[in-house]
């Protein structure tokens, strides 16, 4: 098997509020290089291509030369979404990658366990996530906002993170189709069950995949980080 990942930092940092999110410093070093970092123990940089936002190419290619110089890694310019972000990655992966790993470059906490871990329940079911069962309780509101009296039942209930991870010729199947037909979804599971019909199997994380998304987030995983 031949791994490949994809690293969207292609975000807004709308609710971040305080320039690139994925800039910011963690533990001396840029949000975005510590998920990097963790994939690269498992895929040379040519299999690595990460999507941004072309207003900030160069600050991430100027990052990247800094705490990676000699990096061989291949930045994309992003598309108008998500979907449209990761299609524009894959198209220029080598061929001969087998599995491909969609990881968001805000959750810069993932561990090599939980990486290795989804890359090898994809071997086995094509396509598998990192998740966690749903503990707390779930209710819906109605279209004035007010919470129903009864719960959802939330047994089989599931948050998805990432890594997300398929064998690349589903994914890239899928994703071309969303893009063909004029779609978007919010993660890849979602398109690749749509068009290849393939179901994905969960894998819950050990440690806490936090994203950041708000600037107090910055600090919480600066914390995970120092405790482990």
């Amino acid at each position: 098997m031949k791994y490949s990942a994809i690293i969207p930092a292609g975000g807004s940092s709308t609710r971040y509020g305080n320039g690139n999110k994925l800039f910011q410093n963690l533990n001396g070093k840029p949000v975005f290089i510590h998920a990097v970092e963790q994939f690269r123990m498992f895929c040379e940089d040519r299999y690595i291509v990460i999507p941004v936002h072309k207003d900030h190419k160069s600050g991430l290619l100027s990052l990247m030369e800094q705490y990676l110089p000699h990096h061989q890694i291949t930045v994309v310019e992003g598309g108008s979404d998500r979907t449209r972000s990761v299609l524009n990655a894959i198209e220029v992966l080598p061929r001969d990658c087998t599995l491909t790993a969609v990881h968001d470059a805000a959750r810069p906490l993932i561990c090599r366990e939980t990486i290795k871990a989804v890359y090898e329940a994809a071997e086995q079911h094509s396509a598998a996530a990192a998740a966690r069962r749903v503990t707390s309780t779930l209710k819906l509101a109605d279209s004035e906002g007010l919470l129903s009296a009864g719960n959802i039942d939330r047994e089989y209930m599931w948050e998805i993170e990432t890594p997300q991870t398929f064998r690349t010729e589903l994914l890239l199947h899928a994703l071309r189709e969303t893009v063909a037909q004029g779609l978007s979804f919010t993660d890849d599971t979602a398109a690749v069950e749509c068009f290849c019909g393939i179901r994905t199997y969960p894998v819950q994380p050990d440690e806490i995949n936090l994203k950041i998304t708000r600037l107090s987030d910055l600090a919480l995983a600066e914390a995970l980080l120092n405790s482990r």
